[in-house]
């Protein structure tokens, strides 16, 4: 018996091109990239949610291989899901879908002409009259399986902070006090489990810091404790920042203060440079400190004034060209934060204070 050959040749157009989507999302794609519909919905992190989009996909593919006849109908359906998650986005006005990745833009109704017309072949081509013998049979759709969920698991660890070592330069103040840049004893290093400390309650303040003196002690810290390997990827949680000491939350092990500081009595814009959002609002603080040029304290923050600390998310895309946030307000300290492969996960601009004692309050989400 001959098999029907439009059935094979829609099957094989769809487990194409859902095997190039999971390709990407295992080899270059983020948790950014996720729909929000998905995760909103998800009842896991970004993360392992990710992860189960990959391996959903990729035992798909090794059931319609496998056992087309049921595969089919798996193929199918998965179609109907990202069609269902398309159409708030089309509805919504997004101008892309996020399939990709970033560095790929498709707009939700082309994706959703894609997956329609793929879905609308499949249906056309009845592949329930494919023979009971079509495929590689059903045991052999085990190692698909074992692959499609050991692959994500294999190549996307689990995002893990760097070492996270506190300046030992910087300490707590209280009252109109700062930070110091005088020499302290050195304290051991934090790792990972620093992260969920508290504040450094033992510090007392000696003088306000000059931006150019911490700057240079961090320096310090940063060549005498050599950073661990950057994660491919890391969500940022500005949702549990609030009340916490500035280096007890997750941004600090990132942040690169080498040329200039997150001070005390401190207002931090985080923002991308190629963010319309953060253009905008960075440079409704430039307006504002034109019109006022004593907003922003130059140096330290004081009990009457903030410094201003731009803390920049680095991507691996960023070119002088689509530079959007040229126009920064001043005096600002200016710190980064490196490129990740695969990003923070976080949306911007995110704003946030941290008062005399490094305690972080305040944090809004602009973006939103």
């Amino acid at each position: 018996m001959d098999r029907p050959r439009l059935p094979g040749f829609a099957l094989a157009c769809g487990l194409l091109w859902l095997l190039a989507g999971a390709l990407y999302k295992l080899f270059d794609g983020s948790p950014n990239d996720l729909p929000q519909p998905v995760v909103e919905h998800s009842p896991f992190d970004k993360f392992d949610t990710f992860r189960l989009a990959i391996a959903a996909e990729l035992a798909v593919v090794g059931l319609v291989l496998t056992v087309p006849r049921l595969g089919w109908v798996a193929l199918g359906g998965i179609f109907s899901v990202f069609l269902t998650v398309l159409i708030p986005l089309a509805l919504g006005g997004e101008s892309s879908c996020g399939c990709f990745g970033s560095n790929v833009t498709i707009a939700p109704w082309q994706m959703m002409l894609i997956d329609g017309s793929l879905l609308g072949l499949l249906l056309f081509s009845a592949p329930w009259r494919l023979p009971r013998e079509a495929g590689l049979g059903a045991p052999a759709f085990l190692p698909f399986l074992i692959v499609a969920f050991a692959a994500p698991l294999m190549k996307l660890d689990p995002p893990t902070l760097p070492k996270l070592v506190r300046p030992t330069t910087l300490t707590a103040g209280a009252g109109e006090g700062g930070a110091t840049a005088s020499p302290v004893t050195p304290t051991p290093d934090a790792g990972t489990s620093s992260v969920e400390g508290g504040t450094d309650a033992d510090a007392v303040p000696t003088a306000e810091p000059e931006a150019t003196e911490v700057a240079a002690a961090l320096q310090g810290e940063e060549e005498a404790a050599a950073p661990d390997e950057l994660p491919e990827f890391y969500e940022l949680r500005s949702a549990e920042w609030t009340g916490q000491d500035f280096y007890a939350i997750d941004i600090a092990a990132f942040a690169d203060q080498s040329m200039g500081a997150v001070l005390p009595n401190s207002h931090v814009v985080v923002y991308r440079q190629t963010c319309e959002v953060c253009k905008a609002h960075l440079e409704d603080l430039w307006a504002e400190a034109q019109n006022n040029p004593s907003r922003w304290a130059d140096g330290g923050g004081s009990a009457s004034r903030q410094s201003l600390v731009l803390l920049r998310i680095i991507e691996n895309n960023d070119t002088a060209d689509n530079n959007l946030c040229e126009l920064l307000p001043e005096p600002s300290q200016k710190v980064t934060l490196p490129a990740l492969k695969r990003g923070y996960g976080i949306t911007t601009p995110i704003a946030f204070d941290v008062d005399e004692n490094f305690m972080v309050q305040n944090v809004t989400d602009l973006g939103h």
